[in-house]
């Protein structure tokens, strides 16, 4: 048995190395869902860096979205500007002087959305389509008085001029999930941002994203932009094929408990839902053991929130429980609870997916087995012969692309 398991790492560890080297391949007769994610640039135009940034973009064939400050734009950075609507990026409001328009009055924050209106509109025929704060500073007033969705976006802290471009592009590939809005700067001379691009974006298409304009994002994810919010991510709803399992009811219209046995018992296969309103940010699932010293509350955001319904998935509450080494019957309370300013909860539930079909995750050959008959099948088919009767088996990262990702997670699931 010890010479088996020796010899079964031997071959894994090969078959890893001989296809380390192979891009992501879309399964032939599937329809992988492409990931997407929108780059979007402050504090232009210019006839520098936005040019520079657009070179990349080109190269790419990829879409962004620049979010113009209205004194920058002048005779000279207008040909940058015409130029980024004519590749098909969306030109997008960023306020004419870039002040902290929260203490502005509602007349003065007007004035400085429609400078810059009129600009892009004698530029490209065409008003801006959203507007990020500067500062990303907000108020009650700036949402009543400006008619376009907020904007802000994963941070890369490329404004810092002591952060590298290594560190901004581990910044957005760290950040970069599906339907992320990732917030950077085409300031003029922000070179550093520049030669994080090239560093990033190839990765990015490895991974099998897609670079999508801020208004493409919203319409491929479904999703119809709301008042009242600041998006950073555009997530797809994603319980279209669960079931419902159990409704949740609570004596406060703040707070809905949950059963940590339930939950358990569900391992994996759930997701938790609730409808919301109010002048709040999306409730959380609070993970509470008031029993402890020190006590903890761990805030789990949701996966998907849309002003309206939440979703909080498995995958995102098993890892938090993970870090913090307990198990859900560890803990003193489960809660969906409100996280700042006034919410009211309603109809909540627990969600879970349909039965499988009996696959047998890694039988790639569908003789009823996962061995190392599959992975052997695997590699191959990496490496350009042989066949799959079941990709769905070897589709361990559950992005319908099959890559190396894929083999190594078989590797383990094998060995374990």
């Amino acid at each position: 048995m010890k010479k088996f398991r020796k010899l079964l790492i031997t071959v894994l560890l090969s078959a890893v190395t001989a296809v380390s080297s192979i891009p992501a391949m879309s399964v032939s007769g599937a329809e992988p869902e492409t990931k997407l994610i929108a780059l979007t640039f402050d504090d232009g135009p210019n006839t520098t860096t936005t040019n520079q940034v657009l070179d990349i973009l080109e190269e790419y064939n990829a879409k962004a979205s620049f979010f113009l400050i209205g004194t920058n734009i002048n005779a000279e950075s207008a040909v940058s500007v015409k130029r980024a609507y004519d590749m098909g990026m969306e030109i997008d409001n960023h306020s004419k002087t870039h002040s902290n328009m929260a203490a502005m009055s509602p007349e003065d924050i007007q004035a400085e959305i429609a400078y810059v209106d009129e600009k892009v509109i004698e530029i490209t025929g065409e008003p801006t389509k959203f507007f990020r704060p500067p500062f990303i500073d907000t108020s009650q007033t700036m949402y009543d008085a400006i008619e376009l969705p907020f904007i802000c976006g994963i941070d890369c802290q490329d404004y810092m001029e002591n952060v590298t471009a290594e560190e901004r592009a581990q910044y957005i590939l760290n950040g970069a999930k599906d339907g992320v809005i990732v917030l950077l700067h085409d300031a003029a001379g922000n070179s550093q941002t520049v030669e994080a691009l090239k560093i990033a974006m190839p990765e990015l298409a490895a991974q099998g994203y897609e670079f999508v304009t801020l208004t493409e994002l919203f319409e491929r994810q479904g999703e119809t932009p709301k008042r009242n919010l600041l998006y950073s991510q555009v997530a797809k709803y994603p319980c279209a094929d669960y079931e419902l399992y159990q409704t949740l009811t609570s004596a406060s219209a703040d707070k809905v408990p949950l059963d940590a046995a339930v939950l358990e018992q569900l391992g994996e296969n759930y997701a938790i839902e609730v409808s919301y309103n109010g002048t709040a940010n999306p409730p959380v699932v609070a993970l509470q053991k008031w029993s402890s010293t020190p006590s903890v509350w761990q805030a789990i955001q949701p996966f998907y929130s849309n002003g309206e319904k939440a979703v909080f998935l498995a995958s995102d509450i098993l890892p938090a429980l993970e870090a913090l080494d307990m198990t859900y019957t560890d803990l003193d309370g489960i809660t969906i609870s409100a996280y700042g300013g006034e919410i009211i909860l309603s109809d909540a539930k627990i969600l879970t997916k349909p039965e499988s079909s009996g696959q047998i995750a890694g039988d790639v050959n569908q003789d009823g087995k996962f061995n190392l008959t599959d992975i052997i099948t695997f590699q191959k088919w990496l490496l350009g012969s042989g066949k799959l009767a079941d990709w769905k088996a070897a589709d361990f990262t559950g992005d319908k692309i099959l890559n190396i990702y894929d083999l190594i997670l078989m590797k383990k699931a094998l060995l374990s």
